[in-house]
């Protein structure tokens, strides 16, 4: 197998692939990277699994023979980041020999490969039953919701964002038990759906990935289209330039809708940016262990406030459109934070029923499509 590609090319290629690879010891193939050229006029295909998750992309490059071979992500990685940009690299494969020189000016190396046929089996997705959303509208939708799922365990069902698609609309969902996060989106054009629609429990990790590469790879023209399917417990994600195929996770998801207050007597509304910079400074002499910052709202005035014993304590203000009875609360500073700066609007909305009551942030500019649910922490 030989090919040329551009360096700048291969090396975004290959950053973005490898997030799938692993290092397993008695899996080495696991860690490396399948590259396919499978003809002059086709283009040189890049694939990493860790056998939950998958990631293929594909560059233009210049085939002079055909062939499958794999190569070690990260020692691949190590060398491209050290060559010339805008250059050009030949790889020269000796599948016989089962060895790569990597050759770029003055600069030659050979790299051990593994065998292509060692590589597990991707699951290709059948376009037939996909279904086409905006890219942009999918990225945002993610972003609004992947945070807030359980760090401590991804395996389980509360580390995946629960997705449902029905000719209403698009509802994603991630809750870790101390905080919810809900984007809908009713502009979608899911009337092919039945009425039963789609749903499932996709790990945050692959969202994740998702999203990243959607920021990071060049938008060309016709790429405002991503293409979703869900089939025999794994889920396909596709765009012109990148496929993520990923293991579904298994369980009920929790019955998040009776989680979420229907009304909420305490209403306050504040610049978010402001309230941003003014936990940021406040949170600067919390408590590092329980992240904690009390809120005290009285009419026109939020007060912000935390302290560590033995170190010290802050206390931060800021104008606020408040009328109810003063109310005393405190959060977990980072929860709080991470709902904020996902939202797109100038205003924040703080919905409430007392001081150890669910409470809702909202965009108020998208009050019925974004909301974050943070549960009040019990300070004495």
């Amino acid at each position: 197998m030989k090919f040329t590609a551009s360096r700048d090319e291969l090396y975004q290629a290959v950053q973005a692939v490898m997030r799938a690879t692993t290092a397993r010891v008695i899996q080495p193939i696991l860690a490396n990277i399948l590259f396919v050229a499978e003809s002059e006029a086709s283009p040189l295909r890049l694939a990493a699994t860790d056998l939950d998750f998958s990631l293929q992309t594909t560059l233009n490059a210049v085939i002079a023979q055909s062939g499958r071979s794999t190569l070690n992500a990260k020692k691949l990685a190590e060398i491209l980041a050290k060559l010339p940009a805008h250059s050009q690299v030949q790889f020269d494969v000796d599948l016989p020999m089962q060895s790569c020189k990597v050759s770029c000016g003055s600069s030659h190396f050979e790299l051990r490969t593994l065998p292509a046929e060692e590589f597990p089996t991707i699951a290709e997705i059948d376009a037939r039953h996909a279904i086409e959303l905006p890219l942009a509208e999918l990225v945002k939708s993610i972003k609004q919701t992947e945070f807030a799922a359980s760090k401590q365990d991804t395996n389980n069902i509360l580390g995946g964002v629960y997705f449902k698609l029905t000719p209403q609309g698009l509802d994603m969902v991630a809750t870790d038990g101390s905080r919810l996060a809900r984007h809908q989106s009713k502009s979608l054009n899911t009337t092919s759906l039945g009425e039963e629609g789609l749903s499932a429990i996709i790990p945050a990790r692959t969202f994740q990935e998702f999203m990243r590469l959607s920021a990071s790879t060049p938008v060309q023209d016709g790429e405002d289209k991503a293409l979703l399917a869900v089939q025999q417990g794994q889920v396909f994600l596709s765009t012109t330039r990148f496929n993520a195929v990923s293991r579904l996770l298994e369980g009920q998801y929790p019955r998040y809708e009776q989680l979420i207050p229907k009304e909420c007597s305490l209403k306050a509304s504040m610049n978010r940016a402001a309230l941003v910079s003014s936990l940021e400074r406040t949170a600067v002499m919390a408590n590092e262990r329980t992240q904690i910052v009390k809120m005290s709202l009285s009419q026109g005035l939020l007060t912000l406030a935390a302290d560590t014993p033995d170190v010290g304590h802050s206390q931060d203000t800021l104008p606020i459109h408040y009328e109810g009875e003063p109310l005393h609360i405190a959060f977990n500073f980072k929860f709080v934070l991470d709902a904020l700066k996902v939202m797109e609007g100038d205003s924040v909305l703080l919905e409430t029923n007392g001081p150890l009551a669910p409470t809702l942030f909202k965009d108020e500019t998208q009050q019925e499509q974004y909301l974050c649910l943070v549960m009040p922490v019990q300070v004495r």
